[in-house]
This record gives C-alpha cells, sequence and structure tokens, in this order.
C-alpha cells in the first residue's frame, strides 16, 4: 500500500487533533516535563516546515512566470506563487514575507536534490562506462543549506537568512568561498536563531569581502527612505528605514530621550540622575515621550540660525577602528572610537572600522568624516584582551575602560541576548565590596540591566577560565550546574582577518 505524502500529514493532523491537547494538559506538566515537551513539539515544528517549504517550492515552480497562462498560480486567478501560496494557508497564514523566505527556503533544498541526484547518476554512469570522460556535476554553493532544510539542522528561517546574509558571488568573491562559508556557519549557526544567524553571515560576508564594503554601504544608504500618509482619523503615519550609521545615531538619540524607561543601564553619569528620574515620572507613555521629542528637535533644527554652530553633547555613533603599530608588526593591536582626542604616537590608522553596536563594518569615508568630526580615543589592547587595570583606586569602571568593554564583548554578554553596549552595565566577577573584587577589564563584562539584576538576585554565577567567560547556573536553574559558554557579540575581535592595512 502506496503512502501518498497528503495522507501522511492528513493522518499527522488527525492525530494531533485527536490527542485533544488543551492548556491544563500543559499546566499539569513538571518543569522537565514542560521543557521536554516544547523543545519536541519544535523539533517536529521544524519537519513539518521543511515539507511545507518543498511544497511551497513546488508550487512556485509550477507558477513559474515563464509558463505564461499555463502557469499553477495564473489558472487559479493569482498574481504570483506568494499570492497562492499564501492563499492555501488559510485564514492561519503567514505574511507575504512568510511566504516568500518559503519558497526561497524551499527552491534551495529543491536545487541541492537535484544536484545530488545528478552526482548519482553520474556516479553511475562512470561506474557502467569506466572508459567514458568524467562528468562534472555543477552543484550550488549554496546546496548545504538546502541540505540542512531538509534533514532539519537549520529552520527555514535560519536558512533564508544566510544566504540573504551572504549575498551573490561578486568580483573577488567566488563560489567556493562562499561555500567554505556555508560550512562554517552551519556549524556555528546550529544553536542560534535567525536573526543571530542573519547577523552572523554578514559578518562572514564582510570578512571575506572586505573590498566590496564601501559598494554595500552605498547599497544600503540607497535603499534608505521616509514615507508618511495621513489616516482617515487626521493622525499621521509613517514608516523608515536607515542604514545603520543613521540607525545608530538615530537609535543613539531616542536612547537618550527614553533610556531611563527602556532598560538602560541604571548606573548613570553624575548629574544624569536627576534627568533620567524626571523621565522616568513622566506621565507620559514612553512612545509619546519619543514621539513629542522627536518634533522638538525637528522644531529647533527648523528654526537654528545656519551660521550657528553648536557645541552641545549630542547623540555620538561610536565608530570602532582598527590600528596597528606602525614598526612593529608583532605588537599588540589597538582599537580606537571617536572622541576628542589625538591618536597614540607611533600607531598607524588603519582604514577599516565597525559602528560600535552593529554588525556592519564602516567605509573609509564615513571613519574619515566621523574622526574629522569628533576625533578618537585609542583604547589599547593586549592579545589576550587585558587592558587599563586600574585595581582598587575606584569603584566604578572608567569611560575609557567601558569603551573597552563595549569593544571586546558587542554588547550583553547572556547567552542568547541581543542588547548592545549602550544598554549594558559593567559587572565584576568579584564583587567589589565583598569579595575584594578589582576594577580591571579581566574582571569585568558586559551585561544588560535585567540579566544584572538576575545574575545577583538569583544566584547566577560569571567566572572567567584563561581567557574565556562561563556562566554558572544556580541549582534551581540546573541541578548539574552545567557552565555555559558566554561568547563575545562584537563584530571586531582580536585575530580579526578584516584587520589589514591599506
Amino acid at each position: 500500500m502506496t503512502t501518498t505524502i497528503e495522507g501522511v500529514f492528513v493522518d499527522l493532523t488527525g492525530a494531533l487533533a485527536r490527542s485533544e491537547v488543551s492548556a491544563r494538559m500543559f499546566a499539569e506538566l513538571s518543569d522537565d516535563g514542560s521543557e521536554n515537551t516544547h523543545r519536541a513539539i519544535a523539533h517536529h515544528l521544524r519537519e513539518v516546515t521543511a515539507a511545507y517549504a518543498l511544497s511551497a517550492a513546488n508550487m512556485a515552480g509550477r507558477s513559474d512566470w515563464t509558463l505564461g497562462r499555463d502557469g499553477l498560480s495564473r489558472k487559479k486567478g493569482y498574481n504570483s506563487p506568494e499570492d497562492y501560496v499564501q492563499a492555501l494557508g488559510g485564514g492561519g497564514g503567514g505574511t507575504k514575507a512568510d511566504t516568500r523566505r518559503l519558497i526561497e527556503a524551499g527552491t534551495m533544498a529543491v536545487e541541492a536534490e537535484a544536484a545530488r541526484n545528478r552526482q548519482k547518476e553520474a556516479d553511475l554512469m562512470a561506474l557502467e562506462h569506466p572508459e567514458a570522460p568524467p562528468v562534472e556535476v555543477h552543484r550550488p554553493w549554496f546546496a548545504p543549506l538546502g541540505d540542512a532544510v531538509t534533514d532539519g539542522t537549520l529552520s527555514t528561517d535560519a536558512a533564508t537568512a544566510i544566504r540573504r546574509g551572504l549575498g551573490e558571488p561578486a568580483l573577488g568573491v567566488t563560489e567556493d568561498m562562499l561555500a567554505d562559508a556555508i560550512v562554517h556557519l552551519l556549524a556555528e549557526c546550529r544553536t542560534l536563531n535567525a536573526d543571530q544567524a542573519a547577523k552572523a553571515a554578514r559578518q562572514c560576508r564582510d570578512t571575506i569581502d572586505a573590498a566590496g564594503i564601501a559598494s554595500r554601504a552605498d547599497a544600503m544608504r540607497a535603499r534608505q527612505y521616509l514615507r508618511v500618509f495621513d489616516k482617515p482619523d487626521g493622525m499621521l503615519h509613517g514608516s523608515f528605514e536607515l542604514d545603520p550609521e543613521n540607525g545608530s545615531y538615530f537609535k543613539d538619540f531616542l536612547l537618550q530621550i527614553t533610556g531611563p524607561r527602556t532598560g538602560g543601564p541604571r548606573f548613570v553619569e553624575k548629574g544624569e540622575k536627576e534627568r533620567a528620574q524626571r523621565i522616568i515620572d513622566d506621565p507620559r507613555s514612553t512612545d509619546q515621550i519619543a514621539a513629542e521629542s522627536l518634533i522638538e528637535v525637528i522644531k529647533v533644527a527648523a528654526a537654528a540660525d545656519p551660521g550657528t554652530l553648536f557645541g552641545r553633547i549630542r547623540p555620538s555613533v561610536k565608530l570602532v577602528v582598527v590600528q596597528e603599530p606602525a614598526t612593529a608588526p608583532t605588537a599588540a593591536p589597538t582599537a580606537a572610537q571617536p572622541t576628542a582626542a589625538q591618536p597614540t604616537t607611533g600607531l598607524v590608522l588603519l582604514r577599516n572600522g565597525f559602528i560600535e553596536g552593529t554588525p556592519d563594518p564602516a567605509t573609509a569615508a564615513t571613519i574619515d568624516r566621523t574622526v574629522c568630526n569628533t576625533g578618537f580615543t585609542p583604547v589599547l589592547f593586549g592579545r589576550d584582551g587585558t587592558v587599563l587595570d586600574v585595581g582598587r583606586e575606584q569603584r566604578l569602571f572608567t569611560q575609557a575602560q567601558r569603551a573597552a568593554l563595549a569593544l571586546r564583548d558587542g554588547g550583553c554578554m547572556w547567552k542568547d541576548c541581543l542588547r548592545p553596549p549602550s544598554f549594558s552595565e559593567a559587572h565584576h566577577l568579584r564583587l567589589w565590596q565583598a569579595e575584594g573584587g578589582l576594577t580591571n577589564l579581566d574582571e569585568g563584562i558586559l551585561l544588560c540591566s535585567p540579566h544584572h539584576l538576575r545574575l545577583h538576585n538569583d544566584g547566577w554565577k560569571i567566572i572567567r577560565i584563561g581567557l574565556e567567560f562561563w556562566l554558572i547556573p544556580p541549582p534551581a536553574a540546573d541541578p548539574a550546574q552545567t557552565p555555559i559558554l558566554l561568547k563575545s557579540k562584537s563584530a571586531l575581535k582580536l585575530g580579526s582577518p578584516l584587520r589589514l592595512q591599506a
């Protein structure tokens, strides 16, 4: 008896319906049972989604525009395969973007399978006709992503995020280079979500294609837009997209306005506590404060004298730039970020860097403009990542040390947390007062406010072994207290292949 694909999923759906799963059944589970059940459902969902992607790719293939009126979606009255696949999802169907990612992931899986089948046929032909010349089978560079979707190694969202993050072959970037990058990313992204996988893929592309950084920056700048329209009720609605530099500037502005409300650092500089408290006590909502503050800034800018040079502190884009010694290639590398200062003697400013808080590299033109406007402060790193020891002269980390921590950690180091450095606080691995901890970089680590509070209040602990930081859960969270390796979120790492002198 042959089982159809349709029959398999009809049976699965029927089995789930007959199980009469309810909220009460989940509530009666133990903590371990809840975790294991959710993990099992997630695994099942990934398997089903892989089949769903293959089906979506099949529908898209049958609707290819080259088929004209014979295309399936057109025959059914739909303008595009995405519209048709989305409609087949019924009332619970996803968004157009979800459908597009589904088709993209399924198409990668289909092409990977086709390449495997062609290779099997070529191998069989070689066995049957050893005297014939070998047949070279082309395998798409992204085929491992398609295989990962099929076998459930990656979710469809993660696979498409990696493909889009890596981009396409270009001058100086071969298919083999991208294929090698995928091998590395598959190992790295097994435990990452789609957002983290996209970030890792973009960093990987920038590593192998440093020459293309400027062109990609130009492309992102060209995609910027701001659109507004009047709603029927009289409200003005809008949407926008900004490139990483302008986006970082805008986020920094919002952080200054709403940071005390949205989980920013609890420890603020002297003179800022009163201002932070006023924001917290403001009766307006956080969204309302942000909106009205933006309009206030626009009014000030519109009324400003074009000949006036404003000297007040403004939102900053912290540009992280790598330096190397001018005469000693083996000496410790350094990193710089912009504030008013002069470069360290004997160091050569390199022509690459990153905007702090983003995974996107900055172009040489951006570096020149930022350094010209605001200068920079060099932060010296040893090859072991330790700098700026101040012993026990003060409890709080200095601004220079916080800058160095931001470069080293890239934001909150808690597992899976994506909070940037601007939302993070410096934590002493050994309590400063109770344990005699030192205010040194090797004893400091960045944590966002919620995770900093969780660590202190719930019994978590962070230890350093060599150059690695490990998170130790309390017995209530993990009776075995299995250490969790904490990884830097920074795009700029010691030994980075991007550290190339122009």
